[in-house]
């Protein structure tokens, strides 16, 4: 099931999905760094109405 659109909490627009990268980050909540990239992989979303940045977990 493909994940619900991000929508932007500055201005309300629908974000982008702009890149994923890895997180080198140490465990965060329930999530555990992956033995193969030794991260954890989050997705970048950018707001094309105001520029706003967020990021959150992949998958």
């Amino acid at each position: 099931m493909p994940k619900k659109k991000m929508i932007c909490p500055r201005c309300g627009a629908e974000m982008n999905n702009h890149a994923e990268k890895i997180s080198y980050e140490t465990a965060e909540g329930n999530r555990n760094p992956d033995a193969v990239f030794g991260g954890v992989v989050d997705e970048i979303h950018t707001c094309p109405g105001c520029a706003n940045v967020e990021s959150r977990a992949a998958g």
